[in-house]
């Protein structure tokens, strides 16, 4: 990926874009309790210009459904039918979302509720997505079942003709691991990766903010906002908050003209989103998207539950998972003459193709290990072009300088000093394992150049492209690091 395209969304401040989507309108009321700020399309909405709403204090109307705002950052009130449109030209009831900036503003965005009570049957749409996880304890199998199940959910909520699950990845990449279709939607992306620059940090920090983020049609021209300043008003918590122009194009790019997205978090961090794309405009009414926020929430908290309760099995297996090499130690009473064994064991626990041990100058090694050469430079670069007791790497040509050819192309390394006259390294070793990755596109195509005052674009294919990626072993899971940190509690224990 060019770093330009990442280093331009990187730095969008996404939340002060001055303008807002069309198919609402939005106040925003200071401190003191009266409108900084004002959508331009107000007029149709509430039946004033927006130059006459500066400075007022809202109306009785919308200013009690203010009173059960939390003064907390973040804090939300939701109102289905709050009040009649004021306007004219715009008939029916109106919804109501208010919530609280960080520097004490609220944003309120005013939305077309129902023209009649439309009664969703969510049970009907949606069977107990949860049952999955009543069981104790729950089987990893079952997970992938259970994802499935949640996407189909929010497409049946939603009437999206895509709805993926696309969980994010250790390196930052996404993948979309569940898919539900309708048979307009060409295509599937399911089991694609995309690069970790489709959605930067930026819009990653804004989808933990939010319940939602609801594009009706991303070709419509946004709403700029009216201020008694030049300055933007903080729209971090609004989802009418108006488009990113690269967004824009990325969204044109995939042929997706609606789109809306939830996220799923667990354990308090974005784990993944629910990504929904239509390729005509869709409207999404209040009361569908709170029932399917509520249905995220659900997931996540059930989700957090299933993965606490792995790491509690995990670390109570942990525990005894060397019980073996600490009587092998004993038995030998010294570490090189236990090696050959002690080795072996460590291989198998790891999953390693090949273990070093390295006492002061003295390496002994077992299985496919590194080459002589390729042994003297990692060993040195270990003790002395770094500072890490223990380190993993899964691409030695990229992450160490200077690392000759070897068959090795990962690692972990840990060493031990156990006394002032002493200090051993291990190094357990993965040869290459050539892998084929499946993208949505080329990430590393070229952007490219786009008219108008935007100057480059996001890439232009999201078709199925296979990248043959080597030099890479496979890669250290969340296991090995926990284990390799309790095998050098072992040795700093046994070892004197």
């Amino acid at each position: 990926m060019d770093r330009r395209l990442l280093d331009a969304c990187e730095l969008e401040a996404l939340h002060l874009s001055g303008a807002i989507l069309a198919h609402g309108t939005l106040l925003v009321i200071d401190r003191d309790n009266k409108i900084s700020h004002v959508a331009m399309n107000v007029e149709a909405w509430l039946g004033a210009p927006p130059e006459a709403w500066l400075g007022q204090r809202l109306p009785d109307v919308l200013a009690e459904a203010l009173l059960k705002l939390d003064r907390k950052t973040g804090s939300r009130v939701v109102v289905e039918g709050v009040m009649p449109a004021l306007s004219s030209a715009f008939h029916g009831m109106l919804d109501l979302v208010a919530s609280r900036n960080e520097e004490g503003s609220i944003t309120l965005e005013l939305l077309a509720a129902p023209f009649a009570d439309v009664i969703n049957d969510f049970d009907a749409l949606c069977p107990p997505l949860l049952s999955t996880f009543s069981a104790s304890p729950v089987l990893a199998s079952s997970i992938a079942a259970a994802q499935q199940e949640l996407v189909q959910c929010i497409m049946n909520i939603t009437g999206f003709q895509r709805v993926m699950l696309y969980a994010f990845r250790e390196d930052d990449d996404g993948e979309v691991i569940a898919e539900a279709r309708r048979g307009e939607a060409y295509g599937s992306y399911l089991g694609l990766r995309f690069p970790a620059s489709d959605i930067p940090h930026i819009a990653r920090a804004l989808y933990l903010k939010n319940p939602w983020r609801l594009i009706p049609d991303a070709a419509t021209e946004p709403v700029p906002l009216l201020g008694r300043d030049t300055s933007p008003p903080d729209l971090t918590y609004s989802d009418l908050r108006s488009v990113s122009r690269i967004h824009q194009v990325y969204l044109a790019n995939m042929g997706v003209r609606a789109s809306l997205s939830f996220p799923v978090v667990v354990g308090g961090t974005l784990n993944a989103l629910v990504a929904c794309h239509n390729n005509t405009p869709r409207q999404v009414q209040l009361g569908s998207l709170l029932r399917a926020a509520q249905l995220m929430r659900d997931f996540g908290l059930a989700m957090s539950a299933f993965q606490s309760h792995q790491r509690i099995r995990l670390v109570d297996g942990l525990a005894h998972r060397f019980d073996n090499a600490r009587l092998l130690l004993q038995r030998h009473g010294d570490l090189i003459s236990a090696w050959p064994e002690l080795g072996a064991l460590l291989m198998d626990e790891f999953k390693a193709d090949g273990a070093t041990l390295c006492m002061d100058d003295a390496c002994f090694s077992l299985g496919k290990s590194f080459e002589a050469d390729a042994l003297a430079a990692f060993d040195h670069w270990f003790c002395f072009g770094q500072n890490e007791f223990i380190w993993f790497g899964d691409s030695l040509t990229r992450q160490m300088p200077g690392f000759p050819l070897s068959e090795i192309a990962g690692a972990v390394a840990l060493r031990v000093k156990p006394s002032k006259d002493l200090e051993l390294r291990i190094y357990l070793t993965r040869i290459e394992n050539i892998q084929e990755i499946a993208w949505g596109g080329n990430p590393e195509k070229p952007v490219e150049s786009h008219d108008g005052t935007f100057g480059i674009a996001p890439r232009n294919s999201f078709e199925k492209w296979v990248e043959k990626r080597i030099g890479y072993s496979r890669p250290w899971d969340h296991e090995a690091r926990l284990l390799v940190f309790k095998l050098r509690e072992l040795l700093m224990r046994e070892i004197r």
